[in-house]
């Protein structure tokens, strides 16, 4: 119904824009880093297929890999339409894993960095303003302090 009828107007969902290049180019980063996770999974399984000293651990992080890797990805779809727990579980990954990677070589070194930019990417201003503008509880408060 609308104004003056008793009912109150439905809310509207925020118009759908398109992403900023700071999400676009973060998006782009995680799905290369998700590719790079899941290569170091393969690599480590075949590794594991290949030696047959610690071939149950290798195996095993080859999988929790694989697993990270399509969680990244699954998140990076998430990303680009302004969920706030996609960037949160991202950031968990980059940190998680990143830090580590940092000492276990200059081949995992790589990863770790790559992860960490990421994870950078996700809390730059401008990505922090997307994620404040698709937050319905931060409209809400902005609107009701400016009547």
């Amino acid at each position: 119904m609308g104004p003056g009828s008793g009912t109150p107007a439905p809310l509207t969902p925020p118009p759908r824009t398109r992403p900023p290049r700071i999400i676009r180019a973060a998006a782009a980063a995680w799905l290369a880093a998700a590719a790079l996770v899941a290569t170091a999974g393969v690599s480590f399984i075949i590794s594991a297929r290949t030696q047959h000293q610690d071939s149950a651990a290798l195996t095993l992080l080859g999988i929790l890999a694989l697993v990270l890797a399509a969680l990244s990805a699954y998140s990076v779809l998430r990303l680009r339409s302004g969920k706030r727990s996609a960037r949160e579980t991202l950031s968990s990954i980059g940190v998680i894993a990143g830090f580590p990677l940092l000492f276990r070589g200059p081949a995992l070194v790589a990863v770790g960095l790559v992860l960490l930019a990421c994870t950078a990417l996700l809390w730059l201003p401008q990505s922090s303003r997307y994620f404040q503008l698709r937050d319905p509880k931060k409209r809400k408060g902005r609107r009701g302090t400016a009547s």
